[in-house]
């Protein structure tokens, strides 16, 4: 649900090295595998007229974008992984690697993308790492185990859950590309009218996704079917009552009140927020800090009724 965000400069970076690790490696691998008849279709994809390997074909197919990938699945389609599949091999010792810890560092995703729930740290020398989603599942598409836009760094639960789903092209959330944004947001609400919860004292209430954009239901309802993020969601009720404490306790005016009170400590309204609900409020940090999408869409629905 939460975009990861990479300027050009260390895309490019990240680009380079990964090619550079595995090009040679990917090269021999598929060089023995295409001998054989369950690789024919990868052969017709990344071979040339003499039957050599095509450079570019083969640069597509490790860093390529998502729509670089779908083409290809397009016209390979499937090639399940077997037993002591040399793409497994080929994926094994790639994360092995220095590259591999040095990747997950320098995409910098702090928090799992998906579910916004868990942090997702790299301590490359102390083995310490998120593990890696295959978007399109290696399971189905051996030849993408190692392709640089198909490994997305994520929590344990949703790479679980979300391992053995045939991710189709377009209705799943992609975190390279895709974002909940401002057009799908948590909501609370409260099946009796009992709006007591309204002060945090009650945990009488229900914690939903609600899509702004019609165009996000069809993924929306594909996250809640398979990574369960809605369920999981509902398991926050003391952290939300306490976000609607804050909201009562720090109305406006006292918000103004402390800047007022404190100017050297905060230069925006938004930094006292931060401190306030010990999270991010600010859309370009949520993926700093776990449930930082929650705290900012249940404040936003809280402040209205606080600031009165």
């Amino acid at each position: 649900m939460i975009k990861i965000n990479l300027d050009d400069k260390v895309r490019k970076n990240i680009q380079t090295e990964h090619f550079q690790d595995l090009n040679k490696r990917a090269k021999d691998t598929i060089k023995e595998l295409i001998k054989t008849t369950k690789y024919k279709n990868l052969k017709h994809y990344i071979c040339d007229k003499t039957g050599n390997i095509d450079e570019k074909k083969l640069k597509k197919l490790l860093i390529g974008s998502k729509s670089d990938l779908i083409e290809i699945i397009k016209i390979i389609g499937e090639i399940k992984l077997g037993k002591n599949d040399p793409f497994e091999t080929l994926y094994t010792n790639f994360t092995k690697r220095v590259w591999s810890k040095s990747l997950m560092e320098k995409l910098n995703v702090r928090v799992c993308p998906y579910c916004n729930r868990l942090y997702t740290f790299t301590l490359g020398k102390e083995g310490i790492r998120p593990q890696f989603d295959h978007f399109f599942p290696k399971s189905l598409f051996s030849y993408l185990s190692v392709s640089l836009y198909n490994l997305i760094p994520s929590c344990g639960i949703c790479n679980q859950k979300k391992q053995a789903l045939d991710t189709k092209m377009n209705d799943f959330y992609y975190p390279y590309e895709d974002e909940f944004g401002y057009n799908v947001v948590f909501q609370t609400s409260s099946a009796d009218n009992d709006f007591t919860y309204w002060t945090g004292t009650s945990d009488n209430f229900d914690i939903k996704l609600t899509c702004k954009d019609k165009n996000h239901n069809c993924k929306v309802n594909n996250l809640n079917e398979h990574l369960k993020i809605e369920l999981l969601y509902k398991q926050h009720k003391d952290y939300v009552r306490d976000i609607i404490r804050n909201a009562v306790i720090y109305n406006d005016s006292r918000i103004e009140e402390l800047m007022e009170q404190f100017p050297e400590l905060f230069e925006t309204k938004n930094e006292l927020l931060n401190l306030v609900f010990m999270s991010f409020i600010e859309k370009e940090n949520w993926g700093n800090r776990p449930l930082s999408k929650l705290t900012h869409d249940i404040y936003e629905e809280f402040k209205l009724f606080t600031s009165k």
